[in-house]
């Protein structure tokens, strides 16, 4: 008898610091809270600069009403390179570019956002992060507003986005959906002899896998 409520006893410890183990816990950024700086992830060295520039700061700030969802970027950017020249295309091959994934925690579904820096933009709707590919991914497009701001040494990035688009399908945009988000800075530049890229959260990962996205705090 002993030997069994011993071995019950450590199965319920097993199990439960495997459902420990399983939670996760993410980098947040806060609606109405301080703005976070990111940088490229230099994978090959420890290094600030590349070819004597220095790795070019990103930092974006969250702010949300009952309406819309808001994000600011504020980024250096010492060469400005504009040449996107569509909507609703893959605007990160095409000169400096902010990508945005969201997604809720309840449902595979997720919203990809194109901004670049001569207004052009895009969103993608994904039934899945394994089915981010299919007919009717870029069909409706729904629109959002982006006002950008140049300058030299710098690009001001605002993106507002209804909340309207997730509730079409559903949602009701609130924390009980425990959203999340993965945001890119696709920074082309002459001076760099490899693409300046940087994402928050920073995750050493595949930027598009829901495991390594942040959590959006809402109010």
């Amino acid at each position: 008898m002993m030997k069994k409520i011993v071995f019950i006893f450590a199965l319920v410890a097993t199990c439960s610091f495997f459902a420990n183990a399983a939670e996760i816990i993410r980098p947040q950024l806060v609606c109405g809270g301080e703005a976070k700086s990111f940088f490229a992830q230099i994978y090959y060295s420890n290094l600030k600069t590349l070819n004597n520039k220095p790795i070019e700061a990103a930092a974006v700030k969250a702010d949300c009403d009952k309406d819309n969802l808001y994000l600011t970027f504020d980024m250096e950017d010492n060469d400005i390179i504009t040449e996107a020249t569509e909507n609703q295309t893959k605007l990160g091959g095409f000169g400096d570019a902010v990508q945005i994934f969201l997604k809720s925690e309840k449902e595979t579904f997720l919203w990809e956002f194109f901004v670049s820096c001569n207004g052009k933009k895009s969103c993608f709707f994904h039934i899945g992060a394994g089915r981010m590919s299919y007919p009717q991914a870029d069909s409706p497009f729904p629109d959002f507003k982006v006002e950008n701001k140049l300058s030299k040494g710098r690009w001001i990035a605002e993106v507002t986005i209804p909340l309207s688009i997730f509730r079409e399908k559903g949602f009701k945009f609130t924390n009980d959906e425990k959203w999340t988000f993965m945001l890119i800075r696709h920074n082309d530049s002459r001076f760099h002899s490899e693409r300046d890229n940087a994402c928050y959260p920073q995750s050493g990962g595949s930027s598009s896998d829901p495991a390594y996205f942040g959590e959006l705090v809402l109010k």
